[in-house]
């Protein structure tokens, strides 16, 4: 049974056209599904081998837990040359679940639009959030179409907090090997965490959910042009609930793999992600400046879980690239970090390869630094990100070296030390961001 949209909706249709630049026959779909409880969107690009595993788990969910709830999954794609669009609306619909026994009482819709020839994850969400917006879901989330392990119960702790439990913004929280996410291990959880007073542990992340008032609220937002969140706009999401009074928690969902195409390289995640991260200090900066330490946020299941297998790949090169960088990017460290930080880094990036250390008191107060420079724009802003490569690599290199025989427990421990760290250093950090340029 379709809903019939108010003359309001009709021409707030007309307006997200006009802005977003949706086309016709997307806007026509909406429109024809009517209002729904649970919006699920999936941006992707040339992902037609995982694509249908996805909406099997998507529909798989929703039979089993949401049978009462009007539903729509929103593919939006940027480009796909692989018929992505094609797998996504004709992979089977029924079979899997009638074999199981599971019913429902509602129609899964399936809506499908591609919005250019070159992707664009900030695109990609802001459609879904105007999509979720203008069928006044209660409940959203997106699911990465190429996480190749998504189940039905990955998609059920996603909604369950928003959709049940009245939260408006649900982070994942996943198992991962002990040699994976460690980008989010060593910089962005722990420096996330002590900006912003909230022990999110995965801010980015293919996955997560929010409720249909925070959608409003996003696109109320004047910053979808911006480069920081047409990038990653999923970290901007999740600080901008943070930072806006949103309920927000996390979700245990499972083992996280690696996705079944190219994943971004070190240069550009770190590029995206801390480019990201810094720009949204720079926005809120109200929020997080008077904020003493950190608080837990409510979670669905185990907080985080490193499993004790996988081993890591090239540290030699790893360590190499470091000192390689270090040396190249000399004169732009030196004007970006202050004459002590810069003397120990140098001195670091001396010693044998045997006896490195990167110790957790010099890495955060070099990357406050950074911070700081960013805020002053000492040089170009995306100068300074990049140039903080090689100092992720000799902590990475660092970090390997020292848990090569770690136990899991031991990994953890040191990471919840380099997370006091960055609270302790906060102060440093605000002397640093009000100082006179």
């Amino acid at each position: 049974m379709f809903l019939a949209f108010s003359s309001r909706a009709g021409e707030q249709a007309g307006n997200l056209a006009e802005d977003i630049l949706l086309g016709d026959d997307f806007i026509r779909q909406l429109m024809s599904v009517g209002e729904v409880d649970l919006l699920i969107g999936i941006p992707s690009y040339n992902s037609a081998i995982t694509i249908a595993q996805t909406v099997r788990a998507i529909e798989e969910s929703v039979h089993q837990n949401f049978v009462r709830d009007r539903i729509v999954i929103v593919n939006v794609d940027g480009g796909s040359t692989d018929n992505t669009t094609e797998v996504f609306l004709e992979s089977d619909r029924r079979k899997a679940f009638d074999r199981r026994g599971l019913t429902s009482l509602r129609t899964i819709h399936r809506v499908s639009w591609q919005y250019g020839k070159t992707p664009s994850l900030g695109m990609a969400v802001r459609t879904i959030v105007a999509a979720a917006d203008l069928l006044r879901a209660r409940s959203c989330a997106v699911v990465s179409s190429t996480t190749i392990d998504l189940t039905a119960s990955w998609v059920t702790n996603l909604l369950r907090p928003v959709h049940k439990e009245k939260f408006e913004y649900v982070s994942p929280l996943y198992a991962r090997n002990r040699y994976e996410g460690l980008l989010s291990r060593n910089l962005l959880y722990p420096m996330v965490r002590a900006i912003f007073g909230l022990r999110m542990r995965e801010v980015y992340s293919g996955e997560w959910a929010f409720s249909g008032r925070l959608a409003a609220h996003y696109l109320d937002q004047d910053v979808w042009a911006e480069e920081p969140v047409r990038a990653r706009p999923e970290g901007w999401l999740a600080i901008t609930a943070m930072c806006s009074g949103y309920a927000c928690c996390q979700s245990f969902l499972g083992q996280k793999g690696a996705p079944t195409v190219g994943g971004v390289d070190t240069v550009e995640a770190i590029r995206q992600t801390v480019g990201n991260l810094f720009w949204c200090m720079e926005r809120y900066q109200e929020h997080w400046l008077d904020r003493v330490g950190s608080q837990p946020v409510p979670t669905f299941g185990p907080e985080h879980e490193i499993l004790n297998n996988g081993a890591p790949s090239n540290p030699e090169k790893i360590f190499e690239l470091f000192r390689t960088g270090v040396a190249e990017l000399e004169p732009v460290l030196a004007s970006i970090l202050t004459q002590e930080t810069h003397r120990q880094l140098n001195g670091i990036a001396s010693e044998d390869a045997e006896k490195f250390r990167f110790g957790c008191e010099l890495l955060v107060r070099a990357l406050y630094e950074f911070a700081a420079s960013y805020h002053h724009a000492v040089i170009n802003r995306d100068h300074i990100v990049q140039a903080l490569v090689p100092l992720y690599r000799g902590r990475l290199y660092s970090y390997l070296l020292q848990h090569a025989h770690s136990s899991v427990e031991e990994m953890q421990a040191d990471s919840e030390l380099l997370c006091l760290e960055f609270e302790r250093q906060k102060p440093y950090l605000i002397e640093k961001w009000n100082a006179k340029s």
